[in-house]
């Protein structure tokens, strides 16, 4: 286990601890000094929980010895948590000074559902580049390089193998960026499909309706088993509607038809990045799905929406109706653009992990059509260039994220790697 818990992905652990080959506390306890490890190395840690955490592990270990069998499918899996979604008694800070003493009595919905799937919480993330409670978090590949943001913490993390299961929040793509500059798998599920309860800073359909929780992970096959826990109505956000999530398993990737953006004037990636989509969008090809061609998908329009989303405290009420018509436009526009294709591969982001800066708002370009229209988008590694990770991103069409999953899953780093570009 040593050696091994770095790569070993959420499956392959729950499994061990099912077989008798660890234990749950053997588990917990080798994600906790790897996440002190990695804190020394990127400051990634906002909070320990290491005390329950081992409480709950040796709770976990007794139902085993007793026969009981495994609590869920996660039963014995470390988990952490972005700083912006509640744990009870942890900090709950956002970040901000002003909320330094803020303590949560209640734990987010899907903290609780990966609870009650046997997964146990170790510690919880700092968000955010730079925040004025935790400071700084750097890139796990190169301390010097941005990990992403505002999911920062759990892109260090998961990108460091300290943990094996992240939780973050993304609404412009604050779960992606990390995971394309970390080097590791995530997602953006469908909008109303994950709770967002127990979200701070509050979010909802109507006041931010962009925002979604999804996992970061090792290996994009973990993002199902996560999603499947972590999705439904929990009876208190009333923008989750109850759409089944078919089964990855039972995608036929042959004859899928996948389009693929590779930029447009103004937002061209770097060359790394290009080949990169280039390279992915082949393997598709290669795996029997039907190449549609490209796709525009009106960056430069996404971003004009966008920016002034951001600014819009500062809009009047007229201009609040435009943006949200134009919003409304542009979404419309997309699902006509998307007809008769079920996925597009596009960068997730301009270049790999750039020397530590403050994050603008360019860096999200290619995030941002996904947040407008609440598609589902996962970012997985598909190589590297100059030792920094370089990622893909798959979108699909509304509530398909078992075809944006699967489909990830045919492009990610993995033997042959993708590498070179």
């Amino acid at each position: 286990m040593e050696g091994t818990f770095a790569t070993t992905t959420v499956g392959s652990l729950a499994a061990g601890v099912r077989s008798g080959r660890w234990t749950a506390v053997e588990l917990v306890e080798r994600c906790a000094a790897a996440l002190a490890d990695a804190h020394a190395l990127t400051g990634c840690v906002a909070a320990f929980d290491t005390e329950r955490a081992l409480v709950a592990a040796e709770g976990l270990d007794a139902a085993m010895e007793a026969g009981a069998g495994p609590v869920g499918p996660l039963h014995g899996v470390p988990f952490t948590v972005k700083d912006w979604i509640d744990v009870e008694g942890l900090p709950g800070t956002g970040g901000w000074s002003r909320f330094r003493d803020r303590r949560p009595t209640r734990d987010a919905t899907v903290v609780t559902r990966l609870r009650a799937a046997g997964a146990v919480l170790v510690a919880k993330t700092a968000p955010l580049v730079e925040s004025e409670v935790y400071g700084v978090v750097r890139n796990p590949h190169d301390p010097s390089r941005s990990p992403g943001g505002s999911s920062s913490g759990e892109g260090a993390a998961v990108g460091a193998g300290a943990s094996p299961l992240g939780l973050g929040s993304d609404s412009g793509g604050s779960v992606r960026l990390p995971a394309a500059w970390c080097g590791v798998a995530g997602l953006k599920p469908t909008a109303g499909r994950v709770p967002t309860t127990g979200h701070f800073p509050r979010v909802g359909l109507r006041s931010d309706g962009r925002t979604q929780i999804g996992p970061l992970v090792r290996d994009p096959a973990d993002l199902d088993l996560v999603l499947r826990v972590l999705q439904g109505p929990d009876g208190r956000d009333a923008g989750v509607a109850p759409v089944p999530l078919g089964p990855v398993a039972d995608v036929v990737v042959e004859g899928l038809r996948v389009a693929w953006c590779p930029g447009s004037p103004g937002w061209t990636p770097d060359g790394a990045v290009g080949r990169a989509v280039a390279a992915a969008v082949e393997r598709l090809g290669s795996a029997g799905c039907s190449l549609a061609g490209e796709l525009d998908l009106r960056l430069d329009e996404a971003f004009d929406v966008t920016q002034r989303y951001w600014d819009r405290g500062r809009l009047t009420g007229e201009q609040v109706a435009g943006q949200l018509s134009d919003w409304d436009r542009y979404s419309s526009r997309m699902l006509g653009a998307l007809d008769g294709i079920d996925a597009v591969v596009l960068p997730a982001a301009r270049e790999p992990a750039p020397p530590h800066r403050e994050l603008v708002g360019a860096d999200y370009v290619f995030t941002l059509p996904a947040s407008l229209t609440g598609w589902p988008a996962v970012v997985v590694p598909v190589g590297a260039h100059e030792g920094l990770p370089v990622a893909v991103q798959v979108l699909a069409r509304p509530w398909r994220d078992d075809v944006a999953l699967a489909l990830s899953s045919q492009i990610a780093f993995r033997s042959p790697p993708m590498s070179g570009f």
